[in-house]
């Protein structure tokens, strides 16, 4: 038996330039942190060679071709992989959340598949690689910033060029300064869940035209190379503003990334302390990612939950990608 456990994500600027049908004409760039909350995948021997895959559902299977499930079928059918029970198990609702998880369990199931077969150890570069490649696909409208998030773990800048190749930069923090960047940090479930796909390909389109929507990407791009530049040399306290300013261009980009519901939501977390702030992955539902100075934190929980029922999920940084956890003849 192998497991396997992989980092979901917060995406913070930049997300949406990261998709081939902006950075192939004009570069995209994301800061993106893993986060302590993770999907464990195990796969072991099924000794009637059949397949037997568990998720939210459960599908029992004579060959890979016959499942249901997109992502997990085209993993098996890479490898030409019978005889084996996969199990998925997440931290966090799995559909819907913002966080990555289609892209963090195809991560997951890449890496435990590969131990599995004992195929040559793969760099995380080409890991993620791969794992784009299988939801692309798939006709998942996917960008490539959550795979290599999974894939690495901890704060970094990415930067897609035009050539299709992604260059990865950690951020590391001087004096200290990391547990004060991440204690700004609050994430709510707003308990909406979302289709990201249509909102993805929405934003994909408009993005892909020569228009606001495309300089409206350019600056989010821009954005995220400045918040780069200033994490590293101590700005961490400007980072909400960073987010504010990065949401308010991002909800330009497509109809549906928020509604009346999430504006007067984030309005009132503003008002309550809250710097800057976010609808995590697509937007439309999922998660709230807030930054707020520990001061004002209290309050501001206790007063998102009493007026609008979030629940707060504490969070901190993974600084592991995907990795090995458990594995035993």
């Amino acid at each position: 038996m192998i497991i396997t456990r992989t980092p979901l994500r917060v995406s913070f600027v930049g997300g949406g330039t990261d998709m081939p049908s902006f950075y192939k004409r004009h570069g995209g760039a994301v800061v993106s942190m893993a986060i302590d909350k993770y999907i464990y995948i195990s796969i072991n021997k099924k000794f009637d060679g059949r397949i037997r895959l568990s998720y939210s559902k459960t599908e029992n299977v004579d060959k890979a071709s016959e499942l249901k499930h997109d992502l997990a079928r085209a993993c098996l059918e890479m490898y030409n992989l019978t005889g084996v029970e996969i199990i998925s198990v997440s931290d966090i609702p799995g559909e819907g959340s913002g966080l990555g998880s289609s892209s963090a369990f195809v991560v997951g199931l890449l890496h435990a598949i590969s131990e599995y077969v004992a195929e040559p150890c793969h760099s995380r570069h080409i890991l993620a690689e791969k794992a784009y490649m299988i939801e692309l696909g798939c006709g998942h409208p996917v960008g490539k910033q959550d795979h290599y998030a999974s894939a690495y773990g901890g704060l970094h800048f990415f930067k897609f060029l035009k050539n299709d190749k992604v260059e990865v930069e950690p951020i590391c923090f001087q004096n200290g300064e990391e547990k004060d960047f991440q204690d700004q940090l609050m994430l709510f479930w707003t308990g909406k869940t979302r289709k990201a796909s249509s909102i993805l390909k929405k934003q994909s389109e408009n993005i892909s035209d020569i228009g606001n929507a495309e300089k409206i990407a350019i600056n989010m791009r821009d954005l995220a190379y400045q918040l780069k530049s200033d994490l590293l040399f101590g700005g961490i306290y400007n980072f909400g503003e960073y987010l504010h300013q990065n949401w308010e261009l991002k909800k330009e980009l497509a109809e549906n990334i928020s509604n009346e519901w999430f504006d007067k939501m984030y309005a009132h977390a503003r008002s309550m302390g809250a710097t800057g702030g976010k609808l995590c992955g697509a937007g439309g539902g999922g998660f709230l990612l807030l930054c707020a100075e520990p001061d004002y934190q209290r309050g501001l929980e206790a007063s998102m939950a009493v007026c609008f029922s979030l629940k707060m999920i504490p969070i901190r940084m993974s600084e592991e990608g995907s990795k090995i956890i458990y594995e035993q003849a």
